[in-house]
């Protein structure tokens, strides 16, 4: 599947956009009609966290709702807390300053809304991973590129060594949740969105238009509290207009995944088996906690 993050979809404030209209109307953009205000005072997201229970692993493994998918984020973002604490680790044992690199986070997927969460924090908001319980917060040592990189690969290996325990089996997963937008009846549904979006204010001929209007307003943005709240009205007009969109979709993923459990039931087995109790093994080694974004 191809995994959008939802992260870097859209920042942007309605005057700006609005300006993209001025030339005629003719060119997508947001109207003067006011967007939906979002649900709940603004306040970062939270953190939820505590490995799920047993019985959400194959959610966690093989997300069907937007709901889901916060489970499979907490999942990726822990990949990348392993891989982040070995780059510490190394760098700390090296005496090297840690090199520069995107810190971990959890990111979720377009083809998987988590429509709660965007419709109360827009479509912008980062959320970071946990970091570890005794970060070295090291930024003295020398520079040295070469052993830099060395540490760099090791990280990297190590949060590979991870994934490895379910990437495989839910690589096989992903094309399944693509396969929906294919669905005759998804993709009525999906035919809905530009009018809904319409009246909020927001004229574009589909999703991807969507999208492509709200990553061009972020290049003009410089007021950061009305940006803030330029996405969160966005974030609260795409989850209106998706949720019956998601009422169709997530009923078909989920007879999927039923589907897939029955094709790969032993692949699902060894997962019960081994994917908790590594986790658990990791936390204890690194000084990690497994965590996962709620709205």
């Amino acid at each position: 599947m191809k995994k959008r993050p939802i992260t870097t979809a859209v920042l942007g404030s309605v005057i700006a956009a609005a300006a993209l209209t001025g030339c005629g109307g003719a060119a997508p953009g947001l109207s003067a009609a006011p967007l939906p205000t979002a649900s709940g005072p603004v306040r970062p997201p939270t953190v939820a966290r505590g490995l799920p229970a047993e019985r959400d692993l194959t959610a966690m493994v093989l997300p069907a709702t937007g709901r889901d998918s916060r489970l499979t984020q907490g999942l990726d973002g822990f990949a990348q807390l392993v891989g982040h604490a070995r780059l510490q680790e190394c760098a700390e044992q090296a005496g090297v300053r840690l090199p520069e690199v995107p810190p971990p986070a959890y990111i979720g997927w377009s083809d998987l809304p988590d429509l709660g969460f965007i419709g109360r924090h827009g479509l912008t908001m980062s959320v970071p991973a946990l970091p570890s319980a005794s970060p070295s917060g090291r930024t003295a040592g020398r520079t040295d590129r070469a052993a830099q990189q060395r540490c760099e690969t090791e990280g990297r290996t190590a949060a590979k060594e991870f994934k490895d325990l379910y990437s495989p089996l839910q690589s096989l997963w992903w094309p399944e949740v693509s396969a929906v937008r294919d669905d005759p009846r998804a993709r009525e549904a999906l035919r809905t969105l530009p009018g809904c979006l319409a009246r909020y204010g927001v004229e574009v001929e589909d999703e991807d238009a969507f999208f492509a209007l709200v990553d061009r307003t972020v290049q003009g943005i410089e007021d950061g509290a009305e940006a803030t709240r330029a996405d969160r009205g966005l974030g609260a007009a795409y989850a209106a207009c998706m949720a019956p969109v998601e009422a169709v979709r997530e009923p078909l993923r989920s007879a999927r995944r039923t589907a897939f459990e029955a094709a790969h039931r032993d692949e699902l087995r060894t997962l019960e088996r081994g994917l908790l109790p590594r986790i658990r093994e990791l936390e204890h080694r690194h000084g990690l906690t497994f965590g996962h974004p709620v709205p």
